[in-house]
């Protein structure tokens, strides 16, 4: 069920949803991503600290919920404000448009698709079918976890951009699958 949702459905929706919108629409929301992934996932785990010595309880949850809420609403402003900007979408004219149009919904489906996956890593979600999607090597939704992982989080860090030791998306995906099963033992027990 999980292969099902995770490699075939979900990349497909996503496509869809971007296919509607034109080449110059999907670069500005393909940058939106990034930005607002990379942002919320520097500030999630801070602000899931913060929550979860208020509310223990909500520990497995709150920081992929952080995450998400924080993502959200910093694309959400991005967009308004890119959208703001730029009213109306930009064109090549003739038959280059629709090849455009396609690789810039590819872009927007591999970042988005990536993201998400990602973000897997960090999700309650304890069910011993889906930590082993998410663990074993080689299926798509932890590739492209990792990848995103490593591009957008990682090569910046290596770089010097955060000013502390450099991020491993392996280690975090581990440590968090980790902490998922545990909170499944412990509920079990």
């Amino acid at each position: 069920m999980y292969s099902f949702v995770f490699f075939f459905l979900l990349p497909i929706v996503i496509f869809a949803v971007a296919w509607s919108q034109c080449f110059w629409t999907n670069l500005i929301n393909g940058l939106l991503i990034v930005l607002s992934s990379a942002l919320a996932f520097n500030y999630a785990q801070l602000l899931a600290d913060m929550i979860n010595k208020q509310a223990p309880e909500w520990s497995a949850f709150t920081e992929f919920g952080v995450m998400w809420l924080l993502f959200w609403i910093i694309f959400s402003c991005s967009k308004f404000l890119t959208m703001s900007l730029s009213k109306y979408p930009v064109r090549f004219g003739g038959k280059r448009d629709p090849w455009f149009d396609f690789i810039g919904c590819v872009w927007v489906m591999n970042l988005m698709y990536g993201w998400i996956c990602f973000t897997f890593f960090a999700s309650p979600i304890g069910d011993p079918g889906f930590i082993n999607m998410m663990a074993s090597r080689g299926t798509p939704t932890n590739m492209m976890g990792m990848m995103y992982g490593a591009s957008v989080i990682g090569l910046p860090s290596h770089l010097g951009m955060t000013g502390s030791q450099p991020f491993d998306p392996t280690k975090w995906a581990k440590s968090r699958l980790e902490r998922a099963r545990d909170e499944v033992n412990n509920v079990s027990k």
